[in-house]
């Protein structure tokens, strides 16, 4: 008598959930065996220290009236010292896709595991998990620096404030979103230099869009990235310039949620409809 037997689903399900774990041990190999990813994150908090030291040391100079109405939370978070560490996160993460197609090691990599998804997938999560704890590490640097110098002019916060711990919570979470981000546009325009452009040009273009009177135009530049992690590291003093039509703090988590969720999603649909 021939016997027959039927793989279970819990060894089936074992089996792939074991091979999304190599894929996920091997493709942190191929992050850090790049020389870029350990400058750029590297430098991240030393960047921070640098960006909060020089522009909360000047805080005594100002006039009483803009003391008064400084934002601690926008000095703790600085925009241009975030600004810069967004664009090295989205650099990050476009290298992250198109260096590959640029070795041609992609073609390896589809071959050794021809689920284009699971490798796209792979990417993103080993990628938002390592600029996620880059970006805590950062925020960390970022505010105690600031605080430590704000401090003496009577202008420190306390993290356990609401709007302090979303601030940072946005600080910490934004590197991932544009390092996710970048990772989409280099899978959708695999040629580096090209992917690169992208990603820094494209953030910039979108943030600039003026809020001005219109209720579209408001809703265009709020969606920004960094104009909601903007909203999101704000007090709402007359320090800062929130426009006519400021987003809640609800719409700008969508927005840093939607951007990389979307991108990604775009990435994954395309990715199999093309040759490598």
């Amino acid at each position: 008598m021939v016997t027959t037997t039927r793989p279970t689903t819990v060894a089936a399900g074992a089996e792939l959930r074991g091979r999304f774990r190599d894929l996920l041990a091997a493709e942190r190999i191929k992050l850090f065996s790049q020389r870029s990813t350990y400058v750029l994150l590297a430098l991240a908090p030393v960047i921070a220290i640098c960006g909060e030291w020089f522009t909360c040391s000047g805080v005594h100079l100002v006039g009483a009236s803009a003391h008064a109405a400084y934002d601690p939370l926008r000095g703790s978070f600085n925009s241009g010292t975030w600004g810069f560490l967004m664009v090295g996160a989205s650099m990050l993460g476009v290298l992250t896709m198109s260096s590959e197609y640029s070795s041609g090691l992609i073609r390896t990599t589809f071959l050794a595991v021809p689920s284009r998804l699971r490798v796209v997938l792979a990417k993103a999560v080993v990628l938002a998990s390592v600029t996620c704890v880059v970006g805590l590490i950062t925020a960390i640097a970022s505010f105690l620096t600031a605080q430590t110098i704000l401090s003496g002019d009577q202008l420190g916060i306390s993290i356990s404030q609401p709007s302090v711990l979303q601030g940072f919570v946005a600080s910490t979470a934004i590197l991932p979103v544009c390092a996710v981000i970048g990772m989409a546009i280099g899978t959708l325009i695999r040629t580096s230099v090209a992917a690169l452009f992208t990603a820094v040009l494209a953030p910039v273009l979108l943030g600039a869009v003026p809020s001005g009177s219109n209720h579209l135009t408001a809703a265009l530049s709020n969606s920004a990235p960094q104009n909601a992690w903007n909203a999101l590291t704000s007090l709402g003093t007359e320090w800062d310039s929130v426009g006519p039509f400021p987003p809640t703090a609800l719409q700008s988590w969508i927005a840093l949620a939607s951007w990389p969720l979307l991108t990604l999603l775009t990435a994954l649909v395309l990715v199999r409809r093309r040759d490598v």
